[in-house]
């Protein structure tokens, strides 16, 4: 793999071999996008091609570095990520990152620290890395990946070269998709639901049965206000377990509740699940604006109850109940 695996990120890429050639790599980058954008995989790739011992401005794949990076045993390169059974980047993890950057590299020039949702380490972690981005190794790179850079310290964001990554268009996106197997069908549905994500698009593709399950989502969504209490809690209990398997369920449901938003405000360029275009138009002329929008915060807050650890299928039989009542 290279730089040719990132999809839809020719200026980021442009970017960095331009660091490469010029021998001016920063101490620190910013990589910001939005989840499935292929800032990892950017990160990555960029390490190859600065630790290449063969290829100029990219990665070779044969050398011995590119091989020891493809099997993640390069001693030179650290991923520090969140771990298992915590919600946040602990000042320990960046405290071991500090004495570890502080020794010369061991096979090649450079060290390189990648920081995956770097937004979501501890107050006291961002600022231990502070302290080491304001008095950095010559040998060292550290790369933060974050999906909303205003929730970093202003001063971390500072002494970082930014690199904002782009949402992805949907052709390139179906493309892909095609020439993963995938039918034009399935291409085109699956790329309109990514959003510019090439990796979301990738995930929902590999989910078994995923439009079998799509449908079901979704002609429960068409008559909500028809469905009985053991048809809600049917649909709550099949849900809750999808959501086991990393399911999209609630970009599913938002997705739908913003396509009934853009047809009443005649907008169907934007339109998301066009398949049940029909079906949405019909919704659009029994809701109202004030409705939609409501439903879409009810969504949003049973998807936050849920990630706060409430027992998701509580928090979706709440939801439907909710979305069953008529507007008042």
């Amino acid at each position: 793999m290279s730089f040719n695996s990132i999809i839809g990120q020719e200026e980021a890429v442009s970017i960095l071999q331009d660091e490469i050639k010029k021998e001016r790599i920063s101490h620190a980058y910013l990589f910001a996008a939005k989840k499935g954008s292929g800032k990892s995989k950017l990160a990555f790739e960029f390490a190859k091609a600065i630790f290449c011992q063969e290829s100029e401005l990219d990665s070779c794949g044969q050398c011995i570095n590119c091989r020891k990076l493809e099997h993640q045993n390069h001693p030179d390169f650290k991923i520090i990520s969140i771990l298992e059974a915590k919600t946040a980047i602990s000042i320990a993890q960046i405290r071991d990152l500090k004495k570890e950057i502080a020794y010369k590299p061991y096979d090649s020039e450079h060290k390189i620290y990648v920081i995956e949702a770097a937004e979501k380490m501890t107050k006291e972690a961002a600022n231990s890395l502070l302290k080491t981005l304001e008095e950095p190794p010559s040998f060292a790179t550290i790369i933060l990946l974050t999906e909303d850079t205003g929730k970093l310290l202003p001063t971390l964001v500072s002494r970082c070269q930014q690199i904002e990554l782009k949402s992805v268009s949907q052709s390139k996106i179906q493309k892909l998709l095609l020439n993963k197997g995938l039918n034009s069908e399935q291409a085109e549905i699956i790329s309109r639901t990514a959003a510019g994500s090439p990796g979301k698009a990738l995930a929902i593709s590999k989910i078994e049965a995923y439009f079998e399950k799509r449908k079901e989502v979704y002609d429960f969504l068409r008559d909500v206000r028809n469905k009985n209490t053991i048809e809600i809690f049917a649909i709550t209990k099949k849900l809750s377990e999808l959501l086991q398997t990393d399911f999209p369920c609630f970009d599913l449901l938002s997705d739908w509740y913003r396509d009934i938003m853009m047809i009443k405000q005649d907008y169907l360029e934007a339109v998301i699940n066009k398949d049940y275009l029909s079906d949405l138009k019909k919704l659009a002329q029994t809701l109202d604006l004030k409705q939609i929008i409501k439903n879409l915060e009810l969504i949003a807050e049973s998807e936050k109850n849920i990630e706060l650890n409430i027992r998701a299928e509580l928090s979706l039989e709440v939801l439907f109940f909710k979305l069953r009542q008529p507007d008042q």
